[in-house]
C-alpha cells in the first residue's frame, strides 16, 4: 500500500485587536476580534482568566438542555491544535499589549497631575 504523501498546509496569518476592556476584577478581562488571513473576521472573543492563566474563549451560544441546565457551544472554533494555539497567542498578546498601553497612559497622566500639583505650590 502506498503511503499518502503528507502535505503541510499553509497556515493563515492571524492578527488580533482588543475591542473593549472590561472590569479588571472580572473573569472576562476583555473582548477581541481576530483577522484570519485578511479574509475573515471573528468578533466577540473573550479574554478569560482562569487558574491556568489567560486564554481566548471563542464566541458561543447558550441553550438549555433536557434537564434545564445551561449548555454552551462555540459558534467558531479551530480545527487543529496548531490553529488554536496561534489564535490564543494572538489574542492574549494583543490583550497584554493593551494593558501595557493603558499602564503607560496612566503613568503619563499621573506625571502630568504631579507636575500640575507642584506648580500650584
Amino acid at each position: 500500500m502506498a503511503k499518502k504523501k503528507e502535505q503541510k498546509k499553509a497556515f493563515p496569518n492571524i492578527t488580533a485587536r482588543i475591542d473593549r476592556m472590561t472590569n479588571p476584577e472580572a473573569k472576562i478581562k476583555a473582548y477581541a476580534s481576530i483577522n484570519i488571513g485578511g479574509a475573515f473576521i471573528v468578533k466577540d472573543i473573550a479574554v478569560m482568566d482562569s487558574k491556568n492563566g489567560l486564554f481566548a474563549r471563542m464566541p458561543c451560544r447558550s441553550h438549555k438542555d433536557s434537564k434545564g441546565e445551561t449548555q454552551y457551544n462555540d459558534t467558531v472554533f479551530a480545527l487543529t491544535a496548531e490553529a488554536r494555539t496561534a489564535l490564543n497567542n494572538a489574542v492574549v498578546s494583543a490583550y497584554e499589549e493593551q494593558l501595557d498601553m493603558q499602564e503607560d497612559a496612566d503613568e503619563a497622566e499621573y506625571a502630568d497631575e504631579s507636575e500640575d500639583f507642584m506648580q500650584g505650590m
